[in-house]
């Protein structure tokens, strides 16, 4: 990662058992500055109240959540709601990763949470084991699901990464790339390197393809 270090934020579970703080985690490993939100043992008495969401997310280049949250009571899916908010007011684009939840028989609520704010949303990341059930719930075929959901929510970027292929695809306004031969083990992996490349490679066509293509080979 050339360049200053990207900055980024994560809200996580206290275990950091969650897909958002694996891709912080992956990211602090390849040079990014990262810190996480909520060190608590238990979320139904966490205050998001005492939280500084304007000083925190000042100056930073990425928000990172999971689709998941609003599903771990209602204290989380407030703090979940207010990074949102605050993120869009500090100008800090907000990733949501859309993974599948604890329970899988839950995934369409949670997809329903990310469709009420998908205005705030710069980057959404659909992971591989989410992409054919949320095909199922929009009606688009599993190969049309990036292009159509960044056309229907106005989302600058969509993504997935399919560990066991080896591939990427990144849909934006101006097209969309296919990244083969990728060597990551997991969508964390490669998604926290395109974040952390995506600041300084730029958001055109080439950056975003070279963005994609930096964990590969």
């Amino acid at each position: 990662m050339a360049g200053p270090p990207v900055r980024m934020v994560g809200l996580g579970l206290p275990d950091r058992s969650d897909c958002a703080s694996a891709i912080l985690e992956r990211s602090i490993e390849l040079g990014a500055d990262g810190q996480f939100i909520i060190e608590r043992s238990e979320i139904s008495e966490f205050d998001q109240g005492l939280i500084d969401w304007r000083g925190i997310l000042d100056s930073k280049h990425w928000l990172v959540l999971s689709s998941s949250f609003p599903l771990e009571g209602k204290s989380m899916k407030w703090a979940w709601g207010s990074s949102l908010t605050f993120a869009e007011l500090e100008g800090c684009k907000t990733v949501m990763v859309v993974d599948v939840p604890g329970d899988s028989g839950r995934l369409e609520e949670a997809w329903g949470s990310v469709i009420e704010r998908i205005r705030q949303i710069h980057l959404l990341f659909i992971a591989p084991k989410a992409m054919k059930t949320l095909a199922e719930l929009e009606g688009i075929e599993e190969g049309m699901l990036l292009g159509e959901i960044r056309s229907r929510g106005l989302v600058p970027i969509v993504c997935s990464y399919d560990p066991e292929k080896g591939v990427a695809s990144v849909s934006h306004a101006l097209g969309q790339q296919i990244v083969e031969d990728c060597k990551e083990d997991g969508f964390e992996r490669w998604l926290a390197g395109f974040l952390c490349e995506l600041p300084q490679s730029g958001s055109g066509a080439s950056g975003i393809a070279s963005a994609a293509g930096s964990v590969s080979g």
